[in-house]
């Protein structure tokens, strides 16, 4: 079959080509490039032009900027997000150490945001080969001003630049060349500046201001004048004239005059033109071309709360449009010119190597949380009221957290004929001196200051915490080998059960969970001797001595066996599911097999992290009630200062003195409180004081 699709060009995008002369439709001279870049820099500082620029430019730069890894290699993405200092989106949920040299994201962002002021902001790209690969290490800017002649090819791309302060170098050709341009058209490079339809309102605000000025000046406290006596001679005349000119005004100034001389202050008469409303109103015209009117509202003689919100929205979605612009531009580049990702992944893995994209988010898409919207919400049933919300809604406003002591008392429970355990039967309140808090600094980690009794108990919650996140990080790190391991495992029998065309295996998918248990039970050990020892420093510090117990290994290992198992059938059904979504008639096995496998390789990891960290917590409530079997009889009390998403019956129940160690058991033995409303999520521990 021939194919006869055209594959040459019959028009042009201008008239011309080699040097590019400027924009053939604009009309006005200053505004021609290159002469509009000194008109721009002019503008740029009119205070109302600062404020529409900068209301432009700092949201886009606070915005999250990250490299988005989907469907390309891991040693691709850490390459690109190395060379530019950038998150890969989805992995570095933290801040990473400070960049101190190569580029900088940050500053290189603020240079190509001056695209929207000038119209366009070259960057010329600058590699090191280091360890066999081309690595980026300076975007250096080359500032519109310096720009002296920009060289096309014929169908209107960019061959070379040629810099005015560099005369004698040579032409910096556009493979080099990272191009920001705002709205470009055709072969107009220079683009077109947000400030341009300003032009006209900022030239006659600069004239009006001028005129204001002098009028103030002139007729601000009147214009004296002085009259002649009745025939006066021309020589007296002048000498009233002289009189008037050299009056000033001052609190020491006064004037005498001769006899038959009278001084008069003659104000303006009739009506004059608003100068300022007409100033207002060229402000005005300046921020609505940049679709900031929002920045009027509080100017303006009406207005509304929904009139402002369309205003915000309006503006916002335009922040995302322009802030997505630069993050394609840099990715991709611009016609004939690379961009600096597609270059920096053609230089060391070929042209057929996928490149990563720069995204950003959180410009114009982010919505923010209102009371309004959180009752909306609530009560279509979109979200519950839970405790986590709470303390999200909390943090956000920043409201205090709730006290305890304000607490309604929790309703009676419902009569049930199975017995269930009970441990507030056995609870009896501290006094209120023990319920006071400590004046003390916030510790790391902690929801709230620790009471006396807390402080006098000698815990140090945040140690207890850090101990319990550096065991769970470690074990979720060690985790992904066998996470890997089953994922592979699946993807195999999905393909076998494709392949048979037996759908039914799918409901038995296995895997063997005892390489996880045996992990996870190496870890809770460890973790619970680690606990063992706090509990006896807390001891050693009220003066009772009491050696660390050894853990009870057969025990959490029956723990660890289950819960290896339920996450290895967790993930198995999750598997079956998904392949049963992706299995259509005449789906080939390998394929679903393979969409299997990044569908679990996908998946959050905070289910994960919920059933070993509940794992972990039982193991360090085990450390820690193996010390108090072992120590002599003390009073027991809960604390709940190390959940920080504390539901009702964990506030409720804070601060709380059981009768006894049995008690204490009943309630924290299994690593959380059993009434807890977060279940797996709970934090909470017990204490215990040895002295009254």
């Amino acid at each position: 079959m021939t194919i006869s699709a055209p594959t040459q060009d019959i028009g042009h995008l201008e008239q011309h080509y080699g040097l590019w002369l400027g924009d053939w439709l604009e009309q006005i001279p200053d505004l021609i490039w290159p002469q509009s870049v000194q008109t721009y820099a002019r503008m740029r500082h009119d205070p109302q032009l600062t404020a529409v620029l900068a209301a432009y430019t700092l949201p886009i730069r606070r915005a999250t900027w990250a490299i988005d890894p989907a469907g390309c290699r891991d040693e691709v993405v850490a390459l690109v997000a190395d060379d530019l200092g950038l998150p890969i989106l989805g992995a570095d949920t933290e801040p990473g150490p400070a960049r101190r040299r190569g580029v900088r994201w940050a500053d290189h962002l603020r240079l190509a945001l001056l695209s929207l002021t000038y119209g366009f902001a070259p960057f010329e790209r600058r590699y090191e080969i280091r360890d066999g690969r081309a690595r980026l290490v300076n975007l250096g800017e080359r500032l519109p001003h310096t720009i002296g002649a920009i060289n096309l090819h014929r169908d209107g791309t960019i061959k070379t630049i040629q810099q005015d302060l560099a005369p004698i170098s040579p032409p910096i050709p556009a493979e080099r060349l990272v191009w920001y341009v705002h709205e470009r058209e055709g072969a107009n490079w220079a683009g077109r500046s947000i400030m341009r339809a300003a032009y006209g309102a900022w030239l006659l605000k600069h004239e009006i201001w001028r005129v204001h000025a002098t009028s103030i000046r002139r007729f601000g406290m009147g214009v004296p004048n002085v009259e002649a006596p009745p025939g006066a001679t021309p020589v007296q005349v002048a000498e009233a004239q002289r009189l008037a000119s050299a009056m000033r005004v001052g609190d020491q100034s006064g004037v005498g005059l001769p006899n038959g001389f009278k001084l008069n202050i003659t104000g303006m008469t009739g009506s004059a033109p608003d100068a300022m409303a007409f100033i207002h109103y060229l402000d005005q015209q300046m921020s609505r071309q940049a679709l900031a009117g929002l920045m009027d509202l509080g100017d303006t003689s009406n207005g509304s709360r929904a009139l402002g919100d369309s205003f915000l929205d309006l503006f916002l979605l335009s922040l995302q449009a322009v802030a997505e612009e630069i993050a394609d531009t840099a990715t991709s580049g611009q016609p004939g010119m690379a961009g600096i990702v597609a270059q920096l992944v053609d230089y060391n893995f070929g042209e057929e190597e996928p490149a990563p994209r720069i995204v950003v988010q959180d410009v114009g898409s982010r919505q923010e949380v209102t009371a309004e919207a959180l009752d909306m919400l609530l009560r279509a049933g979109a979200i519950n009221p839970d405790p986590e919300l709470e303390a999200y809604v909390r943090k956000a406003w920043r409201l205090p957290e709730r006290a305890t002591a304000a607490l309604p008392p929790p309703p009676a429970p419902e009569p049930t004929p199975e017995p269930a355990p009970a441990p507030q039967a056995r609870h009896r309140r501290r006094t209120g001196r023990a319920r006071q808090v400590r004046a003390a600094a916030d510790q790391e980690g902690v929801r709230r200051q620790l009471t006396l009794a807390e402080d006098s108990s000698g815990m140090d919650p945040a140690a207890i915490q850090q101990t319990w996140q550096d065991a769970l990080d470690a074990l979720v790190n060690d985790w992904q080998d066998v996470a890997e391991g089953w994922r592979d495992d699946l993807a195999d029998q999905i393909e076998q059960a494709i392949a048979d065309d037996d759908l039914d295996q799918l409901a038995h998918l296995t895997l063997d969970s005892t390489a996880a248990a045996a992990l996870l039970t190496a870890a809770m050990v460890a973790l619970a001797a680690l606990s063992a020892q706090q509990m006896a420093d807390e001891a050693a510090s009220q003066g009772v001595t009491v050696e660390p117990a050894q853990p009870d290994e057969e025990a959490l290992g029956a723990v660890a066996a289950v819960i290896a198992a339920l996450l290895a059938a967790w993930l198995a059904g999750a598997a079956a599911r998904e392949a049963l979504r992706l299995a259509v008639p005449g789906a080939v096995a390998t394929a679903v097999a393979a969409a299997v496998l990044a569908f679990l390789a996908g998946l959050s990891d905070r289910f994960l992290r919920d059933q070993l960290g509940s794992a972990l917590s039982q193991a360090q409530a085990s450390g820690r009630f193996a010390v108090l079997d072992a120590a002599p009889a003390a009073r027991y009390v809960a604390s709940e200062v190390l959940d920080t998403a504390t539901c009702g019956p964990c506030r409720d129940v804070d601060g709380v003195e059981f009768d006894d160690l049995d008690a204490a058991r009943a309630a924290y033995g299994n690593g959380s409180y059993i009434h807890c409303q977060g279940g797996v999520r709970c934090r909470g521990t017990v204490f215990a004081l040895w002295n009254d």
